[in-house]
């Protein structure tokens, strides 16, 4: 297994160290630590000899500090990593280090495309705190990339995830995407809910495609290990919140769809926010045809 673990060397993003050890302390792989900072030189406009100015050595200086500190940083986010592995005795799995100079996003892409990782793993940041991994780059990326993205929450503690709620739309990917969560979470014996949102005034056809759905699952629903509910609600944001509550889920995950991804859900109802605003991790998965 290949991780891409994406800090923002905050602290509170040492969170994300017990979930990456934990998915892979059984397969064993590659944890891949990335951090990119941000490396625009500005240019001035007065009169320098080469054609450069006070500005341009000025932010060159500067560039060159903050390249210094990033991989201070960086280094000592591996040693913590490092001793966390060694407190478990964990040698199955190695560390690899990626500093970029850039647009954070836009590396995170790139490096995804070039290492094709089974999963990338981040933090994202509540409402109106600002920062490299914060929630809007959270959502960016897990409609871009082809790859699952398990996103933390700021804050939280490290839980097994065997309470997942999956979201659904009833769109044709739905049994393969279970198919790979039950893959990817096997280890946590976790229970699916398989969960969608309609207005109580809505006709039956919903009913019909959970059935649907359901019949691909009968195994795993005599095991006791996935369950499918329809929650007919004025109130969809609610719902889902009291739901999570209810069930004690641990986990959110859904399909990340390129455009309006979690409005299409819920069919405009529930907003990007409402999901980040739960506070528990979330999992998100990419269509075939959106990779």
């Amino acid at each position: 297994m290949k991780i891409i673990l994406s800090t923002d060397f905050s602290d509170e993003n040492k969170m994300l160290f017990p979930y990456a050890i934990d998915l892979m302390k059984v397969t064993g792989g590659e944890i891949i630590l990335f951090h990119a900072y941000m490396d625009q030189i500005l240019m001035g406009d007065s009169s320098f000899p080469g054609g450069l100015d006070s500005d341009t050595f000025f932010n060159r200086e500067l560039l060159s500090e903050m390249e210094k500190q990033a991989a201070i940083f960086m280094e000592e986010k591996r040693r913590l990593l490092e001793e966390g592995l060694e407190q478990l005795n964990l040698k199955n799995i190695s560390i690899q280090t990626f500093l970029k100079g850039g647009d954070p996003e836009q590396e995170l892409m790139h490096l995804t495309e070039e290492l094709e990782p089974d999963m990338i793993l981040m933090g994202t940041r509540g409402k109106g705190r600002k920062g490299f991994l914060e929630g809007s780059m959270a959502k960016s990326i897990m409609a871009k990339v082809h790859v699952p993205v398990l996103a933390i929450p700021e804050g939280y503690q490290w839980a097994p995830s065997n309470q997942v709620m999956y979201a659904t739309n009833f769109g044709k990917f739905e049994v393969s995407t279970i198919n790979q969560l039950f893959n990817l979470l096997g280890k946590y014996q976790p229970v699916v809910h398989v969960v969608h949102f309609l207005d109580e005034n809505a006709d039956n056809k919903s009913s019909l495609l959970m059935e649907e759905l359901r019949q691909s699952f009968k195994q795993e629903e005599a095991r006791q290990q996935i369950r499918f509910e329809l929650i007919r609600t004025s109130s969809p944001r609610e719902a889902m919140k009291v739901f999570c509550e209810q069930n004690h889920i641990s986990l959110a995950t859904f399909i990340a769809h390129k455009r309006s991804w979690l409005d299409y859900i819920f069919k405009d109802k529930v907003g990007k926010d409402d999901f980040f605003n739960l506070g528990i991790p979330m999992l998100t998965f990419r269509l075939p045809d959106q990779a």
